[in-house]
């Protein structure tokens, strides 16, 4: 792996995970004892927005069509800690569709990084 996909790599990871803190920062309190969830968060669109141009720009400095989904992972492990910590405790809550809505979040940076690798490699 080139050292200029690997700086990419660290870069769209570092970014997803200020994304994630900047979604648990805003979402609103549903519960005095319930945790903070991300899905709720009024910045969850601009966070998936702001990955989109980070996955666009490392695709256009590495072509690669996946960098979108590394830049989305961060969610994804936030996301699975709270599943699991759910179903430790016998709640069933409804996270199939959680899952569901955030796969779809995560075509945003998918399609910028696909379109913008398919037009650095045209190039």
């Amino acid at each position: 792996m080139p050292r200029s996909a690997l700086l990419w790599a660290v870069i769209l990871i570092a970014g997803g995970v200020a994304a994630v803190a900047v979604c648990v920062l805003t979402a609103p309190a549903v519960a005095p004892d319930a945790p903070k969830d991300v899905l709720d968060s009024p910045a969850l669109l601009p966070a998936f927005a702001a990955l989109a141009v980070l996955a666009g720009l490392a695709a256009w400095a590495v072509p690669h069509p996946l960098w979108g989904a590394v830049a989305a992972a961060p969610f994804f492990v936030h996301f699975a800690a709270g599943v699991v910590g759910e179903l430790r405790s016998g709640g069933q809550g409804l996270w199939p569709v959680g899952l569901l809505f955030l796969a779809g979040l995560t075509l945003l940076p998918l399609a910028a990084s696909l379109v913008t690798s398919l037009i650095a490699r045209s190039r």
